[in-house]
């Protein structure tokens, strides 16, 4: 139950913020709705007039327990309802199973009661004519046929559609059903400065709602969260993601299956939550991933400091991170020339995310409690916890500061530059950056990825991320990003060079956290052309060939894949015989080169010499299948090539920039 609590002491401390920050925090006992009609009374519950709210216009209004759990149910909200509730006089237009009754007793309860309000006394006296739906219909608000049957389609097609017509959601053949209209008030009471005429604004009448609510739980237990004896919550809130969302995350409710039979006789046995601590830890729920929840499809992912200050979420792509506040300055991340894409611009990068997520550290204290939960569907009524982890501040920044660092590698981004001339002008740009979840897992399954294997591949990535150096990362994962990365031909070129640099990443965080400690090592992101294993210097080779007939190709202005790159998961599988095939049809490049760029033919023959000379025999001629080690060498080698500075040879021998885009 400690996520439970840890939400309850969050919803205290987030009424202690700034009213921006908490604005979409729901008092207990509330509920939030969109709200399609409002209808204007004075104070003694005349009409004035009406008008139709703006599309999704969501508003608070009092509800119960019941009310907030209904399914077409006989269980009204206690004062803005749909017109089924507040309408008396809806079956004298058609309309079936109305539920006004119910609506009129509880209204009328609350106005008897102690905790009574001028502007529900308003309502009641209004609602009490039964003139609800004629008063809309008068007004042109609602619209009626000759049989005084509700409008459901607009069909004067010479005329403009009311505008209840759009914001109504539609069913079959693009009607509408009236009867789903949701009716919200504002009572206009003269020299009433104290609160707002719109009733789903006022605080007062929050309070008197709640007052009244308290007053009536007479059902007392041990509240497992609270400590004390308290209202124990009978059902739980949900529309936990979206005003639609039915999923709960707890429930009791089911005394025919095996939600607590054979463990204890009833559900309070199983765990009693406070009614009040139940509304009050679902509405911060309900504010954090608002606020600051990553969806997945039906997937949340929170992560939070009980003390609402804000922290990095680990599942959030870092490039975005990077530019999604406005202090970032964007000027000293664009690289100062097109040659300026990597080692410098790549460090500076992962300097700037490092400072920045630090800067979120600062401000906490070293005591305060850090939650991260990951929500997900089980059912359309159901909701799981597929992870819940609680930190203090040093331990979560240090597990995210070991995963930005260890899973480290070039990632392929866009980047809008200023210019005058041509808006939205794009460059790409290879900062080092741990790849996110989401580009881990497109480049494991590809764009076309179903939204079940997405959540699958976020829910066993997460861990790796909060739980730091422990934590191995799961190593199906990573051998299928190298499968889809030693395929260029499988997508687009700017696809293919973000997996290979997700493979990369992966690749390296797996060895660097090997579960066999013997094992673990830590690739370099630089070049390292000491590194004289087999793997290593066969991923320079192709990097080299490729570089090389690339050049060749751009100088005629040819826009197809090099041999290099069709060959290349032929390449991974057998490198030896492979590469026979690859160098051969080199030659007739070759000979373009030594026509036109000698100087640069020269430099990368002597390149493919000194890898040669470095193999051992053996290791050369043996044709067994290349680990990823391979794609690093490779990697590294272009961007060598993408990061080479316009020295006075490379002016006058391969041009501005020898890496062909």
């Amino acid at each position: 139950m400690s996520w439970i609590q840890r939400l309850y002491e969050t919803y205290k401390q987030a009424q202690l913020l700034e009213s921006g920050d908490r604005e979409k925090l729901v008092p207990e006992y509330h509920t939030s709705q969109n709200a399609h009609i409002n209808i204007i009374l004075d104070e003694k519950g005349s009409f004035k007039r009406a008008e139709v709210s703006d599309e999704k216009s969501s508003i608070l209004l009092p509800s119960n327990e019941i009310s907030q759990n209904r399914v077409g149910n006989d269980a009204p909200h206690a004062l803005a309802d749909t017109i089924q509730y507040v309408a008396k006089d809806y079956p004298d237009f058609g309309g079936e199973k109305s539920f006004f009754s119910s609506y009129y007793d509880q209204l009328t309860r609350w106005c008897d009661s102690d905790f009574s309000h001028p502007k529900i006394r308003a309502v009641l006296a209004y609602v009490s004519k039964g003139r609800v739906i004629a008063d809309l219909v008068e007004h042109g608000i609602l619209f009626v046929d000759e049989n005084r049957h509700f409008m459901r389609k607009w069909e004067k097609k010479d005329l403009e559609a009311p505008k209840i017509f759009s914001v109504l959601p539609k069913k079959n053949k693009g009607e509408i059903d009236p009867r789903t209209a949701l009716i919200c008030w504002t009572v206009e009471i003269p020299g009433d400065r104290n609160s707002s005429a719109d009733t789903w604004k006022d605080p007062t009448l929050y309070d008197s709602w709640i007052s009244f609510m308290d007053s009536q739980n007479s059902d007392k237990g041990f509240c497992f969260v609270s400590g004390r004896l308290e209202s124990i919550a009978r059902l739980h809130p949900a529309k936990l993601r979206h005003n639609g969302d039915k999923a709960k995350l707890i429930s009791s409710n089911d005394t025919e299956g095996f939600t607590f039979l054979g463990r204890f006789l009833d559900a309070k046995e199983a765990a009693s939550v406070g009614s009040v601590v139940s509304q009050n830890a679902h509405s911060a729920l309900r504010w954090l991933i608002a606020r600051q929840g990553i969806r997945n499809d039906d997937q949340v992912i929170v992560a939070w400091a009980v003390s609402g200050k804000p922290i990095p979420n680990p599942v959030e792509d870092s490039w975005d991170h990077l530019f999604k506040d406005e202090e970032i300055n964007t000027s000293e991340i664009v690289p100062t020339s097109k040659n300026d894409l990597g080692t410098d611009f790549g460090q500076r990068t992962a300097l700037k995310l490092k400072l920045k997520i630090q800067g979120y550290r600062q401000k906490l204290e070293s005591t305060e409690q850090l939650s991260l939960i990951c929500l997900d569907s089980a059912t359309p009524g159901r909701m799981s916890i597929n992870y819940y982890r609680e930190f203090l501040p040093d331990a979560y920044f240090e597990a995210l500061n070991d995963w930005h660092e260890t899973f480290t590698w070039f990632q392929r981004q866009s980047l809008e530059i200023p210019d005058k001339k041509k808006k939205g002008k794009r460059m790409t740009v290879w900062p080092q950056i741990a790849p996110s979840p989401k580009n881990i897992a497109e480049a494991a399954h590809g764009k076309s990825i179903s939204p079940e294997q997405k959540k699958h591949i976020f829910a066993r990535v997460l861990p790796c991320i909060v739980e730091g150096k422990g934590r191995p990362f799961p190593f199906d994962i990573v051998q299928s990003c190298l499968n889809r990365a030693t395929n260029p031909n499988c997508c687009e070129k700017w696809e293919w060079e973000r997996n290979v640099g997700v493979a990369c990443a992966l690749y390296r965080g797996f060895f660097a956290r090997h579960p066999q400690l013997e094992k673990r090592r830590i690739f370099s992101m630089a070049l390292d052309e000491k590194n004289c294993s087999r793997d290593y210097l066969y991923g320079r080779l192709l990097a080299v060939a490729e570089n090389l007939e690339g050049y060749a190709l751009a100088i005629t202005k040819e826009d197809r894949s090099t041999t290099a790159e069709r060959y290349m998961q032929r390449f991974a599988e057998r490198p030896f015989s492979t590469w026979r095939n690859i160098e051969l049809a080199l030659a007739p490049y070759k000979d373009r080169l030594r026509k036109n760029r000698h100087g640069f033919l020269v430099i990368r023959a002597k390149e493919l010499d000194n890898i040669m000379t470095k193999f051992a025999e053996k290791d050369f001629t043996c044709d067994d299948r290349l680990s990823g080690e391979f794609l690093l060498a490779y990697h590294c080698q272009r961007m060598e090539y993408m990061n080479k500075k316009n020295t006075s040879e490379n002016n006058e021998n391969e041009g501005e920039n020898n890496e062909p885009q």
